[in-house]
């Protein structure tokens, strides 16, 4: 039986897992060689399906357990939901860098699980999953903006053809590289970053903008710079001692 859930939140408002929920919860419990097949219905009008709610009870009882199989295969299918989520909440061109936020938003969500001080915070996922999701979704969004506001006059990155590059879509493309580290500070440094590749070499720059910027696969990067791959590797590595220095020195 899952542990009956009445709290009150931050404000003091009083809320409680909903009946339906609850009864999912107790009805899934305990049948954990079908739960990878449930949490793969995507139909909620299908008696078996699992709402966010009971998939974030489900979960948090896997880890309790040490049953972590069980947490990551019910895990996926609620992290798709999410991202099926932010695509229409938070889409391409609805702001600058919409795709890192994405991001950011799942990963601080998968990180509730694994913080003792999330507790409470999860709780209110077994309840409201949809109004504590959009709460974390709007503050991301409020964070990205703020920051934003201080990234102005960014210096100018050449594109493959020998042109400029919207400022809007360096800065996507760029923190990209930016979060590989992990750390959030970093995005505050993208105006060197940005910098920092106009001054590479134009072989290196070149590499590094068809590559690592705009995406194109090692083969598609050799053939417009009409030479092999390890030579795209090498410009590539040499390119990056530039930029690890970069990173070092500020």
């Amino acid at each position: 039986m899952a542990r009956p859930l009445i709290k009150k939140d931050q404000k003091g408002v009083l809320y409680v897992r909903p009946p339906s929920i609850e009864a999912r919860i107790n009805g899934a419990l305990g049948q954990w060689e079908t739960l990878s097949k449930r949490a793969k219905i995507a139909d909620p009008n299908v008696p078996d399906f699992l709402t966010r709610e009971c998939l974030v009870h489900l979960i948090r009882d896997a880890i309790r357990r040490n049953d972590q199989r069980l947490a990551t295969v019910l895990m996926r299918p609620l992290l798709l939901r999410c991202a099926a989520n932010l695509l229409k909440t938070v889409p391409d061109g609805a702001m600058r860098n919409a795709a890192a936020v994405r991001e950011d938003i799942l990963s601080s969500f998968q990180m509730l699980f694994t913080e003792a001080a999330a507790e409470d915070t999860l709780d209110y996922y077994e309840c409201k999953f949809g109004r504590a999701f959009k709460s974390l979704r709007l503050d991301r969004i409020e964070a990205e903006k703020s920051q934003q506001k201080g990234v102005t006059d960014l210096p100018q990155v050449r594109n493959e053809d020998g042109g400029t590059m919207p400022d809007e879509e360096a800065l996507a493309l760029l923190s990209r590289m930016a979060r590989i580290s992990g750390s959030q500070e970093d995005r505050v440094y993208l105006p060197q970053v940005l910098k920092a590749v106009n001054d590479l070499p134009p072989d290196q720059r070149r590499a590094v903008v068809l590559r690592r910027i705009i995406g194109h696969t090692e083969e598609q990067t050799a053939k417009i710079c009409k030479v092999d791959k390890r030579t795209i590797r090498y410009r590539l590595a040499r390119a990056d001692i530039q930029l690890k220095k970069l990173k070092e020195d500020l």
